[in-house]
């Protein structure tokens, strides 16, 4: 994601449309696109202040947030395919998802004797 125009760039276009500038003149002297502008504006008129918004974007939490434990886990239960294990795990997981911790411990997944002889044949 790019980084937030300035706090002082967004004062000096504030400062313009103030003054009677129009917006499209502001828009093309400064290269900023007339909505952000108008959206600086209308975040000035509500809130009082234009300072750049943080900390919305936290992501996503991971399921498994001490892997020695998840390893511990996955060691006391061998033989069991990824939904066994997921069901088995204390925190709520689809299959595919514990499939993927496993694969990040470095683990392949539990085969299936009926693959391998067809492949064989």
């Amino acid at each position: 994601m790019p980084s937030p125009y300035s706090y002082d760039l967004r004062i000096r276009a504030l400062k313009m449309i103030d003054e009677g500038i129009p917006i499209t003149q502001i828009s093309k002297l400064l290269k900023i696109s007339r909505d952000t502008l108008n959206r600086w504006k209308n975040r000035r008129d509500h809130t009082g202040d234009v300072k750049a918004r943080f900390g919305y974007q936290t992501g996503y939490n991971h399921k498994i947030s001490d892997m020695k434990e998840f390893q511990k886990f996955i060691d006391q239960n061998p033989g069991k395919n990824h939904q066994q294990l997921a069901d088995l795990y204390p925190v709520e997981m689809s299959a595919k998802t514990m499939g993927v911790w496993i694969k990040k411990l470095g683990y392949t997944r539990k085969k299936r004797a009926s693959d391998t002889k067809n492949v064989m044949h």
